[in-house]
């Protein structure tokens, strides 16, 4: 889950202030003593720089991409995922098989023997059982969706795990649990788990412990001395948080970074002849997206009804929803602001997922191919009265709404403008509010009536879903009634049929049927008018570590996102044989000095400049493929 844009699904999204200025004087003085040009210049740091701020490292309560890729790294998964195809990974998994009974009703795991967390107390089952309890019962976690089958975690001896499920559930084997320590939470109140500070350093049984955490700042990990494989290669990860991923490009080009996270798609043609960096470009799970306020007035899951603000009179009728879908221009979106990176979003299953993706692009019902006359007609149709001139009124109602942004992505209110202007154009008006994520997340989770409940207040907003590794499903539940990453409060029982038919299915040819099925439902209600699907755009520097390795392996793939084994194959230095491996050191920032630079400034920003390496950087675009 997770946004992003809130990710893991999460959402992928960004926020940071000043670490720019500062940096940007201290760096050059940094980088003009002696420069050492490979990781160990870097004490053996690996550095990453993202824009989408960390959350939260509570897996519990993690809302955002980014965080979930603290966790990947923190923590084991019981079945962590194979870089090659994102299938379980039993080698590097806590668990070393695992058997389905025939009803796929029952799960048996069979654990690793020998495991230590960092603080030396052994592994067992009772911290399986215990985690999965933990999401089971803890009523506002964000990993409950994954467990709501289980009926019963049962631990019938040290190294085995036995769950038993009320209906058979296709993704048990890819659910995305990081297992935490029984005998560091077990005596926290299990029903405020989500929102509980994690004991620094953090107990674990991954390749890396978290030692520090900062939002807005430098979050930093550490190699776990006890971890049950080959001692992880840099001594430590830091995340750099950056207000606008502008500035990571910067520090990147630098030396001050080893990779960029979450690069935007322009910089895919931008940095074609830059020296010394790797762009990988893939497709990703997730889409981008116009959710819409869809509380019913009487409440439905955890909304109470529409707060008394929101204009449902426009973002409920169904003939807006339509006419706008009808409206928008994907197309453009994708090749001017996107750079052809982010193809077209026509349903809720990213092509990413190449099993389970289906276009409805050429639906005469659902297509949404860009046609304003239609949308114009539709507009007429649905009872709207539209002139030459301002928007179309009904019943004394004029067609506007609200649609609120992030204030830290410049793409997005880059798409709002455009969308603002096509919605015009068909007798739409849309006011554009940028707002900070916590401004927008008050709205969207602005309280009930009762508690643990929501009057959402918002009209519409733009933003973004990442995905799951392995399976789109959690592309599905972000709309279902009721469930923990709700942010439209959509409420359809058909559609809920349709995607636990899904969910619960596990011949492929009828599950993917029933997606398609739940898609078309939501396609037709609008709940999301999705605009683009998700890319993955990540820069990597080409003389600080090599060994890198896409997942998937086969097509177009991204370095980082699916197992810690991405971070941990590398090896310090430039790849053997190549013309960066022969370059002169150049004038990279050594991370201790960096590093202090970013603690002095408080989370600024970093060192204006760029350093060229050796060679032209390797774009992996998998548009040209």
């Amino acid at each position: 889950m997770n946004r992003w844009i809130r990710n893991r699904a999460r959402r992928f999204v960004p926020l940071v202030l000043g670490l720019v200025l500062t940096t940007a004087a201290a760096a050059p003085a940094a980088a003009a003593g002696p420069s050492p040009s490979t990781a160990e210049a870097a004490g053996g740091d690996y550095r990453i720089g993202h824009s989408q701020p960390i959350d939260s490292v509570n897996p519990f309560g993690q809302q955002n991409a980014i965080s979930n890729s603290v966790s990947q790294l923190g923590y084991d998964l019981l079945l962590n995922y194979r870089t090659e195809d994102g299938r379980p990974d039993l080698d590097r998994s806590l668990a070393s098989a695992y058997e389905t009974s025939p009803d796929g009703r029952t799960w048996t795991f069979t654990l690793h023997p020998d495991i230590t967390w960092s603080d030396g107390r052994p592994f067992t089952s009772a911290d399986v059982k215990w985690t999965y309890e933990a999401a089971l019962t803890n009523e506002t976690n964000v990993l409950g969706g994954y467990v709501t089958n289980i009926e019963e975690v049962t631990a019938p001896d040290d190294r085995t795990v036995v769950m038993r499920l009320d209906k058979a559930d296709a993704r048990l084997e890819s659910v995305f649990i990081p297992i935490l320590p029984r005998h560091v939470f077990a005596s926290r109140p299990v029903e405020s788990l989500d929102k509980a500070p994690i004991p620094m350093p953090a107990v674990t049984t991954a390749p890396f412990r978290l030692v520090s955490y900062k939002k807005g700042g430098t979050t930093v990990l550490e190699a776990n001395p006890r971890f049950r494989g080959e001692r992880p290669p840099m001594q430590r990860v830091l995340f750099v948080h950056y207000q606008a991923g502008e500035a990571a490009l910067r520090d990147i080009k630098l030396g001050s970074l080893d990779m960029v996270a979450d690069g935007d798609a322009t910089w895919v043609s931008r940095l074609r002849t830059e020296s010394g960096i790797t762009v990988w470009s893939a497709p990703a799970p997730g889409f981008s997206e116009i959710a819409f306020n869809s509380c019913p007035p009487g409440g439905a899951g955890a909304c109470t009804g529409p707060a008394e603000n929101v204009r449902t009179k426009v973002v409920q009728d169904p003939a807006i929803r339509r006419a706008l879908a009808w409206g928008i221009d994907r197309d453009n979106l994708s090749r001017t602001l996107h750079a052809g990176q982010n193809k077209p979003a026509d349903g809720l299953i990213s092509p990413y997922y190449t099993a389970y993706y289906h276009s409805f692009a050429e639906d005469p019902e659902i297509g949404y191919a860009y046609d304003p006359a239609k949308a114009r007609a539709i507009l007429e149709d649905g009872g709207w009265t539209c002139g030459t001139e301002g928007p179309c009124v009904k019943g004394g109602v004029r067609a506007e709404f609200e649609l609120m942004v992030r204030s830290t992505s410049t793409q997005d209110q880059n798409s709002v403008r455009r969308i603002r202007a096509w919605a015009a154009e068909i007798g739409i008006t849309i006011h554009m509010s940028v707002v900070t994520e916590d401004a927008l997340n008050n709205t969207i989770y602005n309280p009930g009536a009762r508690t643990g409940t929501y009057a959402p207040s918002f009209d519409a907003f733009y933003w973004a879903w990442s995905g799951d590794v392995a399976t789109p499903d959690l592309n599905l539940e972000v709309l279902r009634t009721g469930n923990s990453w709700s942010d439209t409060y959509y409420s359809n029982p058909a559609y809920d049929r349709a995607s636990l038919t899904a969910l619960h299915t596990v011949d492929l040819s009828r599950r993917t049927a029933a997606m398609r099925e739940a898609q078309r439902i939501a396609l037709t209600d609008l709940p999301y008018i999705p605009t683009v699907y998700a890319a993955a755009i990540v820069l990597t520097r080409d003389d600080t570590w090599h060994g890198y390795q896409p997942s998937p392996a086969t097509g177009a793939g991204s370095p980082f996102g699916t197992n810690w084994g991405q971070l941990t194959g590398l090896r310090p230095g430039p790849e053997p044989g190549t013309t960066a491996a022969t370059a002169s050191p150049g004038g990279l920032l050594s991370t201790p000095a960096w590093l202090a630079v970013a603690l002095l400034t408080a989370g600024a920003g970093y060192g204006i400049g760029r350093r060229r390496g050796a060679r032209p950087a390797a774009v992996r675009d998998w548009t040209d493929e």
